[in-house]
């Protein structure tokens, strides 16, 4: 499952990584942490000026990674268990990074705090780690409400007939994508994974390719006198010129020149012969 789209946010990301600073501050400032070292005092003696330098570097770590993270994925989101070892490894590296300055101001081996420190970094900015992602899954979550909502909007006025005959064609998303009168529709073809609509465009015939299916459709042609005429093919029963049977095939020829004659099988036949006598 792919992360909210609200995590490559820029501005997001920029106050995300200023709040995390903030909180290291006030963490330290309400409570400064041994690092696994009996001369803890030495650290608050020097709260001053070690505050301000724990913070920077959370604050530097921090906007290095968001900033690989943004250019990084451009072109494509990271899964979810890759964003999460994504975080985890930028808080490995602010660990590193503060263990080499804790490290050096207690005169102490590296290796030696390492463990405390990672094990306090961990168990301090999850908090602000978890509080971010449950933001922006929140906000993910009402921007595919409002897109569902929009698009069920958009289905139903697509789906409803228009008083002024007009139709409203929509992609396999439920996206309206193309609006014409209905008089102005030839004939509509199966062109694999989109639609062909031809139309009438000032006596030029025009063609628009739409992402769907012809089933995708069907709901919205039969409720402006499109008609299925062949497994590729929808017809405007308003340009049915003749049906006309040749052998065992049948064809319909419209009113429309330098239009083909669209094949119409069997299946079809019946309610198309029906719908053009009434017509």
């Amino acid at each position: 499952m792919k992360t909210p789209k609200q995590v490559y946010s820029i501005k997001g990301n920029i106050i995300f990584v200023f709040v995390l600073a903030l909180f290291v501050i006030l963490f330290d400032t309400l409570y400064t942490p041994t690092f696994g070292h009996p001369d803890w005092q030495l650290y608050r003696d020097h709260a001053s000026l070690c505050i301000p330098i724990t913070s920077a570097i959370v604050l530097l770590v921090g906007a290095i990674s968001r900033t690989i993270l943004l250019v990084t994925c451009r072109k494509g989101r990271l899964s979810e268990v890759e964003y999460l070892l994504w975080q985890i490894m930028e808080l490995v590296v602010i660990s590193l990074c503060i263990g080499i300055f804790v490290s050096l101001l207690f005169h102490k081996g590296y290796f030696e705090l390492l463990p405390s420190i990672l094990g306090i970094v961990f168990t301090v900015l999850i908090y602000p780690y978890i509080i971010y992602w449950l933001f922006t899954e929140r906000l993910d979550r009402d921007v595919r409400i409002a897109e569902a909502q929009r698009s069920i909007m958009e289905l139903r006025r697509g789906l409803a007939p228009s008083e002024s005959g007009v139709v409203r064609f929509i992609d396999e998303k439920g996206s309206v994508k193309f609006v014409v009168s209905v008089e102005k529709v030839i004939s509509i073809e199966a062109a694999g994974n989109y639609v062909t609509i031809l139309y009438d465009n000032g006596g030029k015939l025009m063609r628009y390719n739409l992402r769907n299916t012809l089933k995708g459709i069907e709901s919205i042609c039969l409720a402006n006198d499109l008609l299925r005429c062949h497994r590729s093919y929808f017809v405007n029963i308003r340009h049915v010129k003749l049906l006309r049977k040749e052998g065992e095939v049948i064809f319909a020829e419209l009113d429309v020149n330098g239009v083909d004659d669209i094949p119409v099988s069997k299946m079809y036949a019946t309610e198309l012969f029906e719908r053009f006598g009434a017509h």
